[in-house]
């Protein structure tokens, strides 16, 4: 396959108000995944986000921490 055809990740948006992570590829499509707010999905973000910082593939300009709600 043509790797120059592939879209990567462009950016990271982790909203924590809202328990979010949303990803953007270099095309400007995203997808959001959205955790519950229980223990299960409080656990699953906080690996998520822990995944993420720690990733040495992940630039730390290609996040964007988020804290309000709107």
């Amino acid at each position: 396959m043509n790797s120059e055809l592939e879209p990567y990740l462009a950016h990271i948006f982790i909203n924590f108000s809202k328990r979010s992570v949303k990803l953007m590829d270099d095309e400007g499509y995203e997808q959001t995944v959205e955790f519950k707010f229980d223990e299960e999905g409080s656990e699953g973000f906080a690996e998520t986000i822990n995944r993420i910082s720690n990733d040495p593939f992940i630039d730390s300009d290609m996040v964007t921490y988020c804290f309000a709600t709107a």
